[in-house]
């Protein structure tokens, strides 16, 4: 390397003075050809020292054995080195960050002549990455930890970014998010308002909305999130990303569902326990008009005013212990009877299928056996010792269709009645309102009444557990 000597400077070595970075020339022996001005400021030494002919490590003695072994190596093999951006800890504890390059030059012919040392303080560009990348670090911290599912949208719906909650609570994996948009994975019945909304934010119109929709799962299933959702835009104002947030909602959903079931069933348990009461003040009120219309006797008529409220009781506690759901028609036969014998399957004997009747049916089938009872007791065969009633039923699922028949036997002479009385209109009201009816014989040896009736749709089999559980 030639230098110009002379009492003024050349102008390369002027040009190398005033350089804007750190820059040191050196023989092979790492003694100084040239400096910078700016290489001596960011050495904290003064603007005059005078470095041409000192020896580099003279110099700084302090300089780490691995940068010798850096300069060594360069002037061996030619081969520059450099570090984007490097710590250096100065004599007060500062802490610079130096980009650094160390570079051979070579003599005319072609020989390693020295090194060219290249340095410039970036301590503020590093500080400002280091700040940037811890907050991009908080910030993915943030976004993959949040318990809320939270995505990058494009303008156009197509996924950009989506954290682990978001594909969890979406139920789709993050490639398949990020190769599609929240078009496709959206309910077809809650596309539309979610597109109105987003909209709605692009024309300006508003700055976030919040709507509750549901996503169809990878595996064909729904969900329902809480979905908030802003638009960010750019320096010039055009829409860049929507930052779309959801929360899992299907727990709330599924309750709110509960509670509307209950209330449902409230209201119609309400609207039945009206109807109830007023067929049974209706009934009553027959059974009082008749029964004191047909029996002079104000203490006789008591006794059957009684009796009959007494079997509409005992089943209505029959239908109440199962909740007014309807009562197994064994059950309702059985509380009907009880008052009749002292042994229900003494003097009666039952025969039939489990059927599951609807309160309607169960009613209309105790009053009408306790007028049967009622007359068999008074003239009938409960009336003798050795009297005895068979009930038989049989059940048409298909049809729905309950057919009845009462036959007494071994009890006194059976004479058909003068006119009919109550408790024969009674059990032709009760059948005629389940499309039903009932025909009478009475035939010497006892009385044989044979009743068909239709249950109501509600008198399906139900769950007991199922029942005693949403009481």
């Amino acid at each position: 390397m030639t230098t110009q000597v002379g009492s003024e400077p050349s102008p390369v070595l002027t040009a190398l003075r005033q350089a804007p970075i750190g820059i040191a020339i050196f023989d092979r022996d790492m003694r100084y050809l040239a400096a910078s001005d700016r290489y001596l400021t960011d050495q904290d030494l003064p603007a005059d020292t005078p470095l041409v002919g000192r020896v580099h490590y003279d110099v700084f003695p302090g300089v780490p054995q691995r940068w010798r072994d850096i300069h060594a190596q360069a002037l061996r093999d030619g081969v520059e080195r450099r570090h984007p951006g490097e710590a250096f800890v100065r004599p007060d504890g500062a802490v610079d960050w130096i980009r650094w390059s160390v570079a051979p030059w070579r003599a005319e012919d072609g020989r390693i002549g020295g090194l060219v040392l290249y340095t410039e303080v970036v301590t503020p560009d590093v500080e400002a990455r280091r700040e940037l990348e811890a907050a991009e670090a908080r910030y993915r911290a943030v976004f993959d930890q949040v318990a809320m599912g939270v995505a990058r949208v494009a303008p156009d719906g197509r996924f950009l970014e989506v954290n682990d909650r978001f594909c969890a609570i979406a139920g789709h994996d993050r490639a398949a998010l990020l190769a599609g948009d929240f078009q496709t994975i959206t309910h077809p019945e809650d596309l539309t308002k979610d597109q109105a909304a987003v909209h709605a934010l692009l024309s300006g119109d508003q700055q976030t909305y919040t709507i509750e929709k549901r996503y169809i799962t990878a595996g064909g299933e729904t969900v329902w999130v809480n979905l908030t959702v802003s638009l960010m835009r750019g320096p010039d104002g055009a829409p860049d990303y929507f930052v779309s947030i959801i929360e899992d909602i299907a727990a709330r959903k599924f309750a709110e569902g509960l509670q509307h079931r209950h209330h449902q069933q409230l209201r119609l348990m309400i609207n039945e326990l009206n109807h109830r009461v007023k067929n049974t003040l209706s009934t009553i009120q027959s059974m009082a008009s008749q029964t004191l219309r047909s029996d002079p006797d104000p203490l006789s008529a008591y006794a059957k005013f009684e009796a009959r409220l007494l079997g509409l009781s005992r089943v209505h506690d029959l239908l109440t212990s199962e909740h007014w759901h309807g009562a197994d028609l064994r059950a309702v036969v059985t509380r009907a009877l009880r008052p009749f014998v002292e042994d229900a399957s003494g003097g009666v004997e039952m025969e039939g299928p489990d059927v599951w009747a609807p309160p309607s049916a169960a009613l209309a089938v105790a009053m009408l056996l306790h007028e049967l009872a009622t007359n068999a007791t008074k003239y009938g065969a409960l009336s003798a010792a050795k009297g005895r009633v068979r009930l038989a039923w049989a059940f048409d699922e298909n049809a729905r269709l309950v057919r009845m028949t009462w036959t007494e036997s071994d009890g006194p002479s059976v004479r058909p009645p003068e006119r009919q009385g109550f408790g024969t209109r009674l059990i032709d009201r009760s059948l005629r309102d389940l499309q039903g009816a009932a025909t009478l014989q009475y035939r010497p040896e006892g009385v044989v009444c044979e009743m068909h009736l239709r249950l109501p749709p509600d008198g399906e089999p139900l769950d007991r557990a199922a029942l005693a559980a949403s009481a």
